[in-house]
C-alpha cells in the first residue's frame, strides 16, 4: 500500500509551499507516495465565504483547519480507493504545529507527522512555562557550532563546518 504525504497548509497561498517543500518531493518517489498539498482556509484561493471571508474570521481557527484536512483526506482516500494508505503529514512553523496537532486530534486519519520548527510548547500558561531565553540560547549555540557563513569577493555564500575534516560547501549563484 503506497503512502500519502500530506502538507498541512499554513498562513499563506499553498503555491508558495508547493515550490519550497523539498523534503516531501525528495522522498515521494522512493516511498511511492502520493503528494497532497492542502491550502489553509482564508489563505490563497481558499476563501470559504468569498468576498465576505474577511468579515467572518470566527471560522479562521486551527480546529477548523484540522477538520478541513481530516475531511479532505478521508474524501480523497475514498475517491482514490486508497482507504488503507497510511498518511504522513508534513509542516513547518505554524504548519508544523498543525501537523503535530493533526496527529494528536485525528490519529485515525493520519499515521504520523513531521513537524519542523513547530513551537507547540510556546504558549503562556504551560507547565513548565515557555522560556524564550533558553530557546534562543539553544538555537544560537546549535547554529554557531554547525556553520559559519561568509561572503567572498564574488558574492557567493560560503558555508563551512567547524570540524576541519568536513568539506566546505559552496552555493553558486545559479542554485
Amino acid at each position: 500500500v503506497d503512502p500519502i504525504f500530506f502538507y498541512t497548509g499554513n498562513e499563506g497561498d499553498v503555491q508558495l509551499y508547493v515550490n519550497n517543500t523539498g523534503l516531501m518531493w525528495e522522498n515521494a518517489k522512493p516511498f511511492g507516495a502520493l503528494l497532497i498539498f492542502a491550502e489553509h482556509r482564508y489563505y490563497g484561493r481558499s476563501q470559504p465565504l468569498g468576498k465576505d471571508s474577511g468579515s467572518n474570521l470566527q471560522y479562521l481557527t486551527h480546529e477548523q483547519a484540522l477538520a478541513d484536512y481530516a475531511n479532505l483526506i478521508t474524501t480523497l482516500k475514498s475517491k482514490l480507493g486508497a482507504e488503507n494508505s497510511p498518511v504522513i503529514s508534513f509542516g513547518g512553523s505554524y504548519g508544523g504545529m498543525l501537523s503535530a496537532w493533526f496527529r494528536l486530534k485525528y490519529p485515525h486519519v493520519i499515521s504520523g507527522a513531521i513537524a519542523a520548527s513547530a513551537p507547540i510548547f510556546a504558549f503562556k500558561g504551560l507547565d513548565p512555562p515557555w522560556n524564550s531565553e533558553s530557546y534562543w540560547a539553544t538555537v544560537t549555540r546549535a547554529a554557531s557550532s554547525m556553520a559559519t557563513v561568509t561572503r567572498d569577493a564574488s558574492s557567493m555564500s560560503i558555508v563551512t563546518r567547524d570540524a576541519p575534516s568536513s568539506p566546505s560547501v559552496a552555493m553558486d549563484e545559479s542554485s
